[in-house]
């Protein structure tokens, strides 16, 4: 699906400037006018410091403006240019279609040899957080770089058709559908996380019930039945310390796991989506993640901290639990 739009004179002239000059961290860029344009460019914050640069960046992100973003990334004595689409979930109906239909027109006008990856991002964390950067090396490096930029593009292009037809199902029907990726464009139920007034996933008893009898120091699975399109229970362990955490998680297959961290009144949920997870896994646990939040309030959990995770490693995972726990009794 195309817009119909094209890249500027002035976005090819600030592109080729972005190029050459390896001051210039990220070059943002908007459509204007049935045109790509290009906004003020954004340099390193010290030469070559990438990630604590990251920050910038949220200077021109906003909740409901989708913006792409092409970006350096320094590595070994050279750098590559990445385009990252942002388009945030409650961004106006129009302006998903036209921003998930033009990024591979922006991509091949300028040259898609030029850039070594595209992401699609709906969060501004996925942008300016460092760890989910180090999620998408981590995956890179566990496979083979072929079998990576593969498996990327196709995710890539599965999203931004996905983000167009919902967007077109948002505007025939003029209610919003299920949040595409983190975040949500539902209004609060009673004041709580953001979810449909009802569930539209149905949902196991045995699931409903894991989660409403919850105590400190239990993991509660749940997995989405895709014949079904129904939640499911994957399994309930008590007892469970943050170091063990990791064995109880599918490393191929998405998974919700809520788990009441020991000792404390803290409830964290952990939204696990593996690289080896297949598009169509990919897209439903994506969408759905709000569903499965607003299944655990129902059944009288207050959830304390989401954390997203796309490499199932105990390290990672034990280090994020912790943090959030941290963070959780710090603010109270």
């Amino acid at each position: 699906m195309q817009s119909g739009i094209s890249v500027s004179s002035e976005l090819h002239d600030a592109f080729s400037n972005f190029a050459s000059d390896s001051s210039i961290f990220c070059l943002p860029v908007n459509i204007t006018a049935e045109s790509l344009t290009p906004l003020s460019p954004i340099r390193f914050s010290s030469p070559d410091a990438f990630y604590p640069s990251l920050s910038q960046l949220s200077s021109v992100l906003q909740p409901k403006t989708p913006i792409y973003l092409l970006l350096r990334r320094p590595e070994s004595g050279s750098s590559s240019l990445i385009a990252l689409t942002y388009i945030p979930s409650n961004a106006p109906v129009r302006a998903k279609t036209l921003f998930a239909s033009t990024r591979a027109t922006l991509v091949r006008e300028l040259g898609s040899e030029k850039f070594a990856s595209t992401i699609f991002a709906t969060e501004e964390d996925e942008i300016v957080g460092e760890d989910a950067w180090r999620e998408r090396d981590a995956e890179k490096n566990g496979s083979s770089k072929a079998r990576f930029q593969r498996e990327e593009l196709m995710g890539e292009k599965e999203r931004a058709l996905e983000a167009v037809r919902r967007a077109e199902e948002e505007a025939r029907s003029g209610t919003p559908g299920r949040d595409i990726g983190i975040g949500g464009s539902f209004a609060r139920k009673n004041g709580g996380i953001g979810a449909p007034s009802s569930m539209a996933m149905p949902v196991d008893e045995e699931a409903k019930n894991a989660l409403g009898s919850m105590q400190p120091g239990d993991l509660v699975q749940l997995a989405i039945d895709i014949p079904r399109e129904t939640f499911v229970l994957v399994g309930v362990e008590n007892g469970t310390v943050p170091n063990v955490v990791q064995s109880h998680i599918s490393s191929s297959s998405p998974r919700y796991t809520f788990y009441h961290y020991p000792d404390t009144d803290v409830v964290i949920f952990v939204y696990t989506c593996p690289s080896a997870s297949s598009i169509r896994e990919r897209m439903l646990y994506a969408s759905s993640r709000m569903y499965a939040l607003q299944l655990a309030e129902e059944q009288g959990l207050k959830i304390s901290k989401k954390v997203r995770i796309h490499v199932v490693s105990r390290c990672l995972i034990g280090a994020r639990l912790t943090m959030s726990v941290d963070r959780s009794i710090f603010v109270r």
